[in-house]
């Protein structure tokens, strides 16, 4: 077996399934999109399920990646196990019905084995089998020839993939056998054999026989198009090529851990010979470095890939990972923050497949730096809270130990730690049941669409011609060359709702963030069938929903044409998009990363992973740096290119999220915009006309959204309808106003409202409008308490000579006053209370329902006014109080 660094190994795998045909699918970033199912990508076929399901046709039929991937539903045992970790990349190869059993065991072996490759040796490899599979156990015991005492038949649970609805089938595995070293009982194979959890036989590579659908149901269809699923763990692989006990020990991970012990000032050592002779007190070291080692690596990758700390969702995760880091650092005895140091050594490891990683650098360490400072703050009260809780109620509760894990970021095994020192209990049960009660929580918050979609045979199965030539035209004449209803195709439809391909369409199908043309197919009657829809097939065909008023038939000659006036205002919104984000840059900075977006003919919105809002000067500067290239009347350009070319060659933007294939387009607007894209373009910048940014909203974990609208009209309708609104927030206003200024004159707000309704209609005017209304609303609260407190003075004289009546030391005031309200009751009633000593007062209004007891506090042990307030002997009444006031309504 050869000995190969992490990056030779990642190389020869690609390099392999190269050799073989496949298609080299780009890592994408690890947050997914249009997949509510999934916080992270977790696996190397998550980004490729549109393909399996056939959503879509992949570039090849053959298809190899290494997909970085983010599992965080057991961080607690990063560290702790030999071979878990927070982000893993996973080496795939895929067939999408091409190849199958046979040849995908093939290429396993050949990689594995062949002295040209990994060069292992074969007595070294086991292997397992779904029990069923009779195919594979042929072909591994009959074509390669694995002795049967090195092949394994496994159960459902073992060795068949299901998700519960969608793709699935059996996979078999290959294990790697690291020596009896690993094996102090010598139970040998039988540790494979009846599945029990080892450190001898480490699984290196699990193919999935893609060859079923569930329908949800359990019940087990052939699918039209089998597919294979390979994965490799990239992090397993380097610990088997450099002979280490764990993961850690590789070039991906020790650099990392050495420099920790930098920091540390030698003060801690990791030791690699504890795994052969263990010291409890060494492992827990051993477990600090790997936990900082591995989290920071994770943490590099999502911060570059546009998630920032927060308090939700992915933010979160990343905000623990931190938190957990500078735990774990302190049991190292560091102190301060340590981990942004950390970020050149993570970098130097994976930029040679992640070369982005270099050009975020100096971001990233500065998000993590003001993230650890931020905890550390939080971390010294979590420690006074603990104390507390333990001086107060001797024992930690599941859920105080919950909130020092959410609130303080304290993992369990601390708080258990401190606690312990304290001789304190705490309830690890209880806080295991809460912890899972919360992860479910936030599970199901998601979408629930874990399952795949079905795959459907009658897309998988479209073969028929379909260009697209709406680039050039509007409208084209076709003719129709497929129609299909559900999982039926048709050769007639009449007054019904079907999808319909065409040898030609104009009609743009949604994708890219571009949304669908809509318009007509006008047939030989002139009849007109309305396209609701257009949506990509598998194949590349535009598939147009159609609601066919009279009739259609397969073959039937038909004018398409698309709704000009949609195409028109989509056009500009959506390089209006390319502009925005290119603005967006330029004032925020590179970091500033699209992560979506959405245009149509209303308007256009892009979300911006961003560690925080844009400040109202930023937005200016992003308006003038859009609007200056508006006015600098930019061509168009477009190119066609490699995706390697686009680039390297012409620094075109490409979305990590977006999959491409062996030939892309790029959109070009001069020096200032340069990206990737499908959609329909204006020709030059002019035609977009105007941007405004009408609003940037938080959609959580470090993504904002942008909302704009462009050209002319639409900024002007926009305006309008924001100061049409911004007028009438104020109408009911003015006419208190116009009521009040009879008792009260207020010059300045007769100035305030004067400026508002005379200000006109413009850009710079729409902020200015919003905040004149808004201090008009607060100068107007003032003013409106001030005339009120008048009026009650007023309403109140007439009543200024009332006089208790005596009894013994108390004074009594119980009287009905039908022409005050609640309000103005208690403040007669507190001039009364001011005015006398010893008072009780009950005041009723009968006509309004409404009844107070007042006492002064004097008198209010022996005279409470809640009690007065019930046994009043007048009347029935709800409501409540205390000792010296009460109040209610009478029943």
């Amino acid at each position: 077996m050869k000995k190969l660094s992490a990056n030779e190994i990642r190389k020869m795998w690609l390099d392999f399934f190269k050799s073989k045909d496949h298609y080299f699918l780009e890592p994408v970033s690890l947050v997914p999109v249009e997949d509510p199912s999934l916080l992270w990508i977790n696996s190397g076929v998550a980004t490729l399920k549109p393909y399996f399901d056939g959503r879509m046709n992949p570039p090849s039929p053959r298809l190899t990646n290494s997909q970085k991937s983010i599992r965080t539903n057991d961080i607690e045992n990063v560290g702790v196990t030999a071979r878990h970790q927070t982000m893993f990349e996973m080496l795939g190869n895929f067939s999408i019905g091409d190849y199958f059993k046979k040849e995908a065991i093939e290429f396993a072996w050949e990689l594995l084995t062949s002295p040209k490759w990994f060069a292992i040796n074969p007595e070294l490899l086991y292997i397992t089998v779904f029990n069923e599979d009779k195919e594979a156990y042929d072909v591994w015991t009959r074509t390669i020839g694995i002795k049967e005492d090195h092949i394994f038949k496994g159960s459902r649970d073992t060795n068949f993939w299901d998700v519960g609805q969608g793709p699935c089938g059996p996979n078999t595995e290959i294990f790697f056998d690291r020596g009896e070293k690993w094996d102090t009982e010598k139970i040998g194979s039988r540790l494979l054999k009846d599945d029990i959890e080892n450190d001898r036989y480490i699984e290196i590579w699990n193919i999935v026989f893609s060859q079923f659908n569930n329908d949800g149901n359990n019940n087990y269809i052939e699918l039209p198009r089998k597919n294979i699923d390979t994965g490799a763990g990239f992090e397993r692989l380097v610990s088997i090529f450099q002979d280490a006990p764990t993961n850690f020990e590789t070039d991906i991970f020790f650099p990392t851990i050495k420099e920790v012990e930098k920091i540390c000032n030698s003060k801690f050592k990791y030791s690699i010979e504890n795994y052969y002779n263990e010291n409890k007190e060494q492992t827990k070291i051993n477990t600090a470095f790997k936990v900082i080692a591995d989290h920071v690596r994770a943490v590099v990758f999502a911060i570059s890939d546009g998630v920032f700390p927060g308090n939700k969702d992915r933010g979160y995760i990343i905000r623990r990972l931190i938190r957990r880091s500078s735990v774990y650092g302190r049991k190292l005895g560091i102190q301060d923050a340590f981990l942004y140091k950390l970020v050149d050594k993570v970098i130097e490891a994976m930029q040679e497949f992640y070369p982005y990683l270099i050009e975020k650098a100096q971001s990233v360490k500065e998000i993590i730096k003001q993230e650890e400072l931020r905890f550390l703050k939080t971390l010294s009260k979590g420690y006074e809270h603990l104390e507390n809780i333990v001086k107060n109620e001797n024992k930690v509760s599941a859920k105080n130990a919950l909130l020092l894990f959410e609130s303080f970021g304290f993992p369990i095994e601390l708080t258990s730690e401190i606690a312990s020192e304290s001789n304190v209990e705490v309830d690890l049960k209880g806080y295991e049941a809460l912890l899972e009660q919360t992860k479910e929580l936030a599970r199901n918050s998601r979408k629930n669409d874990k399952a795949w979609n079905k795959q459907s045979a009658i897309l998988t199965g479209l073969n028929v011609e379909s260009e697209f030539v709406g680039y050039e035209l509007e409208e084209c004449e076709s003719t129709i060359n497929f129609i299909f209803e559900d999982e039926k195709s048709l050769e007639i439809a009449k007054d019904k709702v079907v999808f319909v391909t065409l040898t030609k369409t104009p009609f743009y199908a949604e994708k890219g963030g571009q949304a669908a043309d809509n318009g007509y197919l006008i047939d030989e009657q002139e009849n007109r069938h309305l396209v609701l829809d257009v949506q990509s097939g598998p194949n590349g065909q535009h598939i147009h929903k159609v609601q066919v008023n009279g009739t259609l038939k397969v073959g039937d000659l038909i004018k398409a044409e698309i709704n000009s006036e949609k195409r028109f205002y989509t056009m500009k919104n959506h390089s209006g998009t390319h502009i925005l984000q290119a603005g967006i840059q330029e004032v925020l900075g590179k970091e500033a990363l699209q992560s979506g977006s959405y245009n149509d003919e209303n308007g256009l919105r892009i979300d911006i992973s961003y560690n925080r809002l844009p400040t109202q000067e930023e937005i200016d500067k992003i308006h003038l740096a859009i609007n200056r290239e508006i006015k600098n009347c930019i061509p168009r350009e477009i190119i066609y290119c490699s995706l390697q070319e686009a680039i390297e060659k012409h620094n075109a933007l490409a979305l990590f999220t977006e999959k491409y294939g062996g030939t892309v387009r790029i959109i070009k607007f001069g020096k200032f915009s340069c990206e990737l894209c499908g959609g329909t373009h204006v020709e030059n910048t002019k035609d977009i006309e105007d941007l405004l940014i009408t609003n940037v909203e938080s959609k959580g974990s470090g993504v904002f959204r942008y909302h704009a609208v462009t050209s002319h009209k639409e900024v002007a309708n926009y305006l309008n309808e924001q100061f049409r609104k911004q007028k009438s927030e104020i109408s009911s206003l003015i006419d208190k106003f116009n009521n009040f200024k009879l008792k009260v004159k207020n010059q300045e707000i007769e100035q305030e409202i004067n400026a508002i309704t005379s200000m006109q209609v413009t850009k710079p005017n729409l902020i200015l409008i919003k905040q004149k209304v808004n201090d008009l609303k607060n100068t107007f609260k003032l003013y409106q308490k001030e005339v009120e407190d008048l009026l009650i003075e007023e309403n109140l004289a007439k009543y200024s000579n009332i006089e208790p009546t005596k009894k013994e030391n108390i004074n009594l005031i119980d009287i009905e006053i039908n022409d005050l309200e609640m309000k103005e009751l208690k403040v007669l009633s507190d001039k009364m209370q001011n005015k006398y000593d010893n008072l009780i007062i009950k005041f009723a209004n009968t006509k309004d329902k409404v009844f107070i007891v007042s006492v002064s506090e004097s008198i209010s042990n022996d005279n409470k006014a809640i009690d007065l307030f019930k046994n009043n002997g007048k009347y029935e009444v709800k409501g409540g109080g205390n000792n010296t006031f009460a109040q209610g309504k009478i029943v």
